[in-house]
């Protein structure tokens, strides 16, 4: 069942992700992620379609902010796919902040490697500001930006129209 669920994770994510790329799959819904993992989750060709990947942290408010407008985006018809990564350790709030907000999606959260090197892996000019989002428009086009975006900006990073 565990690999059930992990292969439905990665599929979700829109690419093929190879076996480093997970240490467990937890009770939460969380995969931890590795930095092999990483770098195959952020690789633009992976994502098909519109895909925001939201980096985020429980303590950070920003972060919730933005995870409220994507879970909303993303669950509207040709919504964007979203992908959360908690850029700490699984613990249980993790997934119940994320059912609070109602975030669809694969859920990531930092496995058993430094830090460091998880968010290096994720972005090498991201230098740990939170909320951080990658966008990827599905046409191998990625744009990542930190801080509090709208409705508008985030549609047009992915590339998207008016709704």
């Amino acid at each position: 069942m565990k690999t059930i669920r992990i292969l439905f994770a990665l599929l979700l994510c829109g690419g093929a992700v190879s076996g480093a790329a997970v240490a467990a799959d937890t009770a939460q819904g969380f995969t931890r992620l590795d930095a092999a993992g990483a770098r195959e989750l952020v690789a633009p060709a992976t994502h098909r379609v519109p895909t925001i990947i939201a980096l985020w942290s429980a303590e950070c408010v920003h972060c919730k902010k933005n995870l409220a407008l994507f879970a909303a985006m993303s669950r509207a018809a040709a919504g964007p796919r979203l992908v959360t990564i908690a850029v700490e350790p699984d613990d249980p709030q993790l997934g119940e902040i994320l059912d609070r907000f109602g975030v669809p999606g694969a859920r990531f959260a930092y496995g058993d490697e430094a830090p460091e090197r998880l968010a290096f892996a994720i972005d090498p000019d991201w230098r740990g500001e939170l909320p951080r989002t990658l966008f990827f428009d599905g046409r191998g086009g990625l744009k990542a930006v930190s801080g509090i975006v709208d409705e508008a900006r985030t549609r047009a990073l992915l590339g998207l129209g008016r709704p």
